[in-house]
């Protein structure tokens, strides 16, 4: 069993414990991991939110990645917070819930309570993947439809883990980020008046074999891009599986 490194105290598991975003369904709950799942422990402390856990078969799963990574103010999760930092995660459960899709989101935080410094989604990897095969040792995802997603840092770090673990997700969506880069998977990009336009650097990506829909909004402010996040778009988004990946 791996050394706990984070363990949330039982009054922010109470505060934390509820759906993150307004549901009238009652099919969807959030936990945390605190400690253990069983006889796993996670060294993250991680949001799971069931989505449709009453459908037969195996849930979707989708990886949200919060930004604000090196603002300890936000590691507080009884106030507000990593999770609370942009906006399109509550667009993405709210399709997830109203397309009766049955799926588990995880939003895990990144932090090590044992460092005294932050870091970025890079070093969490291997303690995320560990939440990710603890759900598929179970049984309980289809594998061929893993979803990646993140805003500001976690926007980068969905760069990274779409570049550097593709071959485990079926799509990623970065957004309030920067610095596109070729990876195995399509990757949907949006960026805010806060960020450079891009435009140049994904037209190189493609020349380079990189599968990226980009758009700029200068518009929306950094973290607000979620209006971007429509139905007609995360009906194409979550129409991607790594078989059909796999075949082109």
């Amino acid at each position: 069993m791996r050394k706990i490194l984070y363990i949330l105290l039982a009054c922010l598991v109470a505060s934390c414990g509820s759906s993150h975003y307004n549901s009238k369904n009652n099919a969807t709950k959030a936990t945390i991991y605190a400690q253990t799942n069983g006889t796993f422990t996670y060294n993250l402390p991680c949001k799971v939110t069931n989505i449709h856990q009453e459908k037969p078969g195996k849930s979707i799963l989708l990886l949200w990645l919060h930004g604000g990574v090196h603002d300890k103010s936000l590691h507080d999760l009884s106030k507000f917070n990593h999770l609370d930092c942009c906006n399109a995660d509550d667009s993405l459960l709210t399709y997830l819930e109203a397309k009766g899709m049955k799926a588990i989101v995880l939003m895990p935080v990144c932090h090590k309570a044992a460092l005294d410094h932050s870091v970025d989604w890079k070093q969490c990897y291997d303690d995320v993947k560990a939440i990710m095969d603890d759900l598929i040792d179970k049984q309980l995802i289809d594998t061929d439809r893993i979803y990646l997603a993140g805003s500001s840092d976690g926007g980068t770090g969905t760069w990274d883990y779409a570049q550097d673990h593709g071959d485990t997700f079926a799509a990623a969506l970065a957004l309030s980020c920067e610095n596109p880069r070729v990876t195995r998977i399509p990757v949907y990009f949006f960026n805010t008046k806060s960020e450079p336009d891009c435009t140049t650097q994904v037209d190189s990506v493609k020349k380079l074999g990189g599968n990226v829909r980009y758009q700029h909004c200068p518009q929306y402010r950094h973290g607000r891009d979620d209006q971007e996040i429509t139905t007609a778009f995360l009906d194409e988004y979550f129409s991607n599986t790594k078989q059909h990946q796999a075949k082109l």
